[in-house]
């Protein structure tokens, strides 16, 4: 970490204010980047925007928040594709006068 002396930083929505999201997300990113400054941030860091919207009073808190790993969900095929190469054995080992059949390929479904 290239930051020596960490100084506090208050976590905070975005207020009440209305502020374009790029504004906010880059205040708090800088805001993260006066703790943590380093090649791994650079690199590896993101920020993902959060919305809560309260069902009570419908106060909106947005917030965004810094990630190194983020989850996400693979489509699952509803079929497969299965390559099959049938290899047949022409019997009668060495010498064998019997041909051997050429290798079949099927696709599966």
């Amino acid at each position: 970490n290239r930051v020596q002396k960490k100084p506090y930083v208050e976590d905070k929505d975005a207020g009440e204010e209305v502020r374009p999201d790029q504004d906010v997300a880059r205040d708090m990113w800088e805001k993260h980047l006066l703790r943590n400054k380093s090649v791994i941030v650079d690199l590896f860091q993101g920020q993902l925007k959060s919305t809560l919207v309260c069902p009570t009073c419908n106060k909106v808190s947005v917030t965004f928040d810094p990630f190194m790993y983020l989850s996400l969900p693979l489509p699952i095929p509803n079929h497969r594709f299965i390559d099959v190469v049938l290899v047949r054995y022409g019997g009668g080992g060495i010498g064998a006068t019997e041909p051997v059949p050429p290798p079949m390929r099927y696709n599966l479904q």
